[in-house]
């Protein structure tokens, strides 16, 4: 299989702080993600509402990164 092909797409919600938070909790674990924006760097930062964040992962670590967002859900 190419390694291409084992990437998945994990929503982390409307929040940026957040977003980034979780993704540096997962680089934390040892776990390689990936954080996809649209909002420009920041200067949209409202779009994160239109399009949520989301995180890059590998297949096999999907169940690693839940756990990750699980300890970092608001409360």
């Amino acid at each position: 299989m190419n390694r291409k092909d084992d990437l998945v797409y994990v929503p982390v919600g409307p929040d940026r702080f957040r977003a980034h938070l979780i993704a540096a909790a997962c680089n934390d674990e040892g776990l390689t993600v990936e954080l996809l924006t649209a909002d420009d760097d920041g200067t949209f930062p409202w779009y994160g509402a239109v399009q949520p964040y989301r995180l890059l992962v590998h297949r096999s670590d999907i169940d690693k990164v839940q756990t990750v967002i699980g300890r970092n859900a608001p409360w």
